[in-house]
């Protein structure tokens, strides 16, 4: 049936893979036609054989990239304009002839993340703008058309416009539109089941061949050259003293070239690039299709269609082309080293849920006739991120691949990023969401893991996402010490960044069957669906745009429990890392922006780390320790999500500095579990042998005894609550868990997931990076001047924060409170008296003050307290503005009074009445 819907008469059998070829066949009058083709006129596929005017490579270079498609011609062109030097891009074949040639072209206003979003940006003005201007005004193949996104459901609309709202805020024009709006805007569109849409002027569609040679062109004139079949057969590498690599050349088929910097953007070939340093790429390759129709009566100049999570639809001259996502994509295991424009037999089985899509948005579709099929390979990432940055194993060698089919769209930006992250050590913008170093080094089985939730992060592509969902694939790889005990309490399990965490308990008796299952893949490659599967009915009862009525009320009762008594937090996916060697407290002066080194005996220091711009590189809290050998150590937890991130931070400065210091993380040595509340202490006292923990200072720490077992307890909170840490061995964290939770129980406490303490935290303002501060914050503006010693010239960044502290702030981090019965789940609008001043960095609902809290950054030429706290502001969340209140610190406990352990008796007593009404509804 889906066949005749495009009067489909003769249908080929899949077969294998095939290059371009252009056979038609006329059929019942209409043309129909299993031609493999792109529908771009200057497609390189159809020039002449490899040219170049090179056979040898030149014996050195600055900078060697490696696959001339979209990012990689987009890299070589910013290393070599920003001043990289001598840059060299290597092409096996020809510009284009991997996965480039083959792109649908589409270029969107936005994506599901800022980083993304600003680099899809970028791209825009570089073939807009930028390359023009660098050829003489020369087109880079842009075509402005604008896209229409259109929803046939609620959520959908909800989906959409959360993303649209964000947007708003990086200067995006967008219009919401109704459906009686429609035709005029596109007079093809069926508007019989669209609930509403929305319409971004900037869209526009990018012909590959034309927007890589601009690119290759600039960049000439920079001193960035291309060699086409230039084949790449090892990467040559060296150690320094410490044993750690560095890039040191690269070896072809025209000779070898020394170089120190080697940018690996061979998209879906990225692997066999990788394999020659032993190091993975956590992308697989998929294939990917679209059709090209015959021509369809006025088309032309009208915009691109995004129908929500079916199909797009995109105009190419007299008609269209159109895709989408199944979840039953073909697996290319081992695409073949030489397989240059290629394409493959489209799966008309698959491939006609997008046919039936099609036409229903735009019937005149259903009248005409297939021009050509396109379908190749496209890279895809476990988390729907590309990947991005210098390895952490191998310096010098840097990543640019799996951009999830988006490689053309952020290419542009992308090579922009990768080329100043490179010569000056950070990007514009915060980009961690694409950083290489986002993901775990130690996984229980890592083929099993990028097979998963790459395929996941495929089949849900045009899926709706909602706030509190959980991956299904990729799960069980990484776990804590006391995970069994979690499972044994009734938690309902998360997954960030790999590691297995609870989210929130439930109440009552656990159900039979309630463990996370093998991935299903949701019942596709002959795989039987989990079905019943308890762990995902509850999941779903998470997946809400509005307040999710049981989660929401047993993460109040964990957070008003540990305001009113005490909850433990298993803190353990914390990253540990340590300094060791010769110069660790050296490098700790260099990397921090306090004086561990200087600090008292048994002193956690909170501290943060800046680049030479003065922008965030991450905070973290720090002590000196005493190794089992006796020399000194430095002892430091940062964020689960930034481990890798930060140990290749601090030895890359220590390499690049020829420090003897070495940076180990022990995060799945070490267990940390955190007692919170009015009660914590009493708990602690309880618990503990030879520590005075009564007499113990905030950020202070001794060595006790718990259970038999030896541990360092730390006056510590992230919650804002008088509260401790213990920091234990992993093989004693079991006994030290059960003794404590003995005593909490006794005390009427209980369990705490992430969600209270994300809630917890965020009541106080605690810090979250990269989200209330990232690169793109300073510490002025994030008012943690108070964390940076202000005399000293010594550590990264203290050079640039003397010259900010001297300047006025042009934005300033505020809290703000939202008056709605909807939540905040960051990246809304911020609106004062009007106008755009900023956007939401993180949110969660206060349990303490019952109401929507967040955090942002106003801008403004005046960033003072009575400035910023004045007018009126309103948070847009979805297309609807609510009124809001913004102050200059946290509206609860602003002098985080709490923590040493001052508690208010009437404001208890709020709290407590307010656990007793969510007890009350949960019965």
């Amino acid at each position: 049936m889906l066949r005749n819907l495009i009067k489909f008469n003769t249908l080929r059998p899949r077969g294998g893979l095939m290059t371009w070829s252009s056979r038609r066949m006329m059929s019942g009058g209409k043309m129909t036609s299993d031609s493999k083709d792109v529908p771009y006129e200057t497609s390189i596929h159809r020039g002449d054989d490899v040219t170049g005017g090179y056979s040898e490579l030149p014996a050195e270079v600055d900078a060697v990239v490696i696959g001339a498609g979209s990012l990689g011609c987009s890299t070589a062109y910013h290393l070599a304009k920003f001043g990289a030097g001598k840059v060299l891009l290597l092409e096996k074949h020809k510009v284009t002839s991997g996965t480039t040639w083959h792109t649908a072209g589409i270029l969107y206003s936005f994506r599901g993340s800022e980083s993304e979003t600003l680099m899809q940006m970028q791209t825009r003005d570089l073939i807009r703008d930028e390359l023009p201007a660098e050829n003489g005004g020369e087109s880079a193949g842009w075509i402005q058309c604008g896209t229409l996104h259109t929803n046939k459901t609620a959520d959908e609309t909800k989906n959409n416009r959360r993303i649209t709202s964000m947007i708003k805020a990086f200067g995006v024009e967008v219009m919401e539109v109704n459906r009686n709006e429609i035709p005029d805007i596109h007079p093809l569109v069926n508007c019989d089941d669209i609930y509403a849409a929305e319409f971004t002027p900037e869209c526009g569609t990018m012909d590959p061949a034309t927007y890589c040679m601009a690119f290759v062109k600039a960049g000439k004139k920079y001193g960035a050259d291309l060699y086409e079949g230039c084949d790449v057969t090892n990467i040559l590498t060296e150690e320094d003293n410490l044993g750690l690599k560095r890039v040191c050349g690269v070896e072809t088929n025209m000779g070898t070239v020394k170089t120190k910097q080697v940018f690996n953007c061979a998209g879906a070939w990225c692997n066999y690039i990788g394999d020659m340093v032993g190091l993975e790429v956590p992308q697989l390759v998929y294939e990917h299709a679209y059709v090209v129709t015959e021509g369809i009566e006025g088309i032309l100049g009208r915009p691109q269609v995004k129908d929500a999570l079916t199909v797009y639809i995109k105009p190419q001259g007299d008609a269209v082309q159109f895709g989408g996502y199944e979840s039953t994509p073909h697996l290319v295991k081992n695409i073949p080293k030489d397989f240059h424009f290629g394409l493959y037999d489209i799966d008309w089985d698959i491939f006609g849920q997008h046919i039936e899509a099609a036409v229903n948005r735009i019937p005149a579709i259903g009248e005409a006739g297939i021009r050509s099929t396109v379908c190749g390979p496209e890279t895809f990432t476990p988390d729907t991120r590309p990947i991005m940055g210098e390895s952490p194993q191998l310096r010098g060698f840097f990543y640019g691949s799996g951009f999830n089919s988006g490689g053309m769209m952020m290419g542009g930006g992308a090579g922009r990023q990768i080329a100043l992250t490179a010569l000056r050590g950070y990007p514009e913008f915060d980009i961690f969401n694409c950083d290489v170093k986002r993901f775990q080094p130690t996984l229980s089985n890592y083929n099993k893991w990028v097979k998963e939730t790459s395929h996941e992060s495929f089949a849900r592509r045009f899926q709706l996402v909602f706030p509190y969902d959980q991956p299904l694939g990729g799960r069980n790889q990484k776990f804590g010490p006391l995970h069994q005990q979690h499972l044994d309490s009734n938690a309902l399990m998360g997954c960030r960044f790999g590691y297995e965490r609870p989210a929130y308990y439930l109440h009552g008796t656990r159900k039979d069957d309630f463990d996370v299952k093998n991935y299903d893949f949701y019942g596709s490659y002959g795989h039987e669906k989990n079905d019943p599967y308890p762990y995902l009915d509850e999941v779903l009862n998470d997946c809400s745009y509005n307040y999710a009525e049981k989660s929401h009320n047993l993460v109040g009762q964990e957070c008003l429990t540990c305001r009113t008594s005490c909850a433990v937090i298993d803190s353990s996916y914390m990253a540990k890392l340590a300094l060791t060697g010769r110069d660790a407290l050296q490098l700790a002066t260099l990397a921090f922006t306090r004086n561990v080194a200087k600090a008292k005996k048994g002193q956690f220091v909170y501290m943060l780390m800046l680049n030479s711009n003065g922008g965030i590189e991450n905070d973290g809290v720090a002590t000196v320790v005493t190794s089992p050998s006796g020399d000194d150590e430095v002892y430091l937890t940062v964020s689960s999500a930034s481990a890798v991130y930060v140990r290749s931070l601090l030895q890359r400065l220590a390499q690049d500095r020829g420090m003897q210091c070495l940076v180990e993380d022990r995060t799945d040595d070490i267990a940390l579990v955190s007692v919170q509340g009015p009660n914590s202490l009493d708990v602690m006292k309880e618990v503990t042998q030879n520590c005075d923990v009564t007499n113990l200072k905030y950020a202070r720490w001794e060595k006790a005894g718990i259970a038999g077992a030896e541990a360092m307890i730390g006056r510590l909170s992230f919650v804002g609550e008088l509260g401790f840490e213990v920091h234990c061995d992993k093989n004693d964290a079991s006994k030290i868990y059960d003794v404590i939770m003995e005593a909490v129980e006794k005390r009427g406490g209980c369990l705490a997931g992430y969600r209270a303490m994300e809630s917890l935290s965020n009541e106080v303002g605690f810090h979250h990076w990269p989200h209330t501060i990232s690169i793109h914050e300073n510490p002025v503006e994030a008012r943690l001047m108070q964390f940076c010693n202000q005399k000293s010239k010594k550590y990264i960044g203290s050079a640039k924060l003397a010259e900010l502290r001297a300047e006025k702030p042009k934005k300033i981090l505020t809290c703000v409170t939202m008056e709605s019965d909807v939540p905040m789940f960051s990246h809304e609008v911020l609106w004062k008296d009007g106008q755009i001043v900023g956007d939401i960095r993180s949110a969660a609902y206060s349990h303490s003050l019952d109401t929507n809290m967040g955090w942002a950054y106003v801008k403004s030429e005046d960033c003072s307290d009575d400035v910023i706290e004045s007018g009126k502001y309103q948070v847009e969340r979805m297309a609807v503005k609510y009124n809001a209140a913004v102050t200059a610190s946290s509206a609860f406990d602003p002098t985080l009074s709490r923590i040493r352990g001052k508690y208010d008796v009437t404001e208890q007593g709020k709290l407590l009445d307010r656990l007793a009404k969510l007890k009350s509804a949960e019965q």
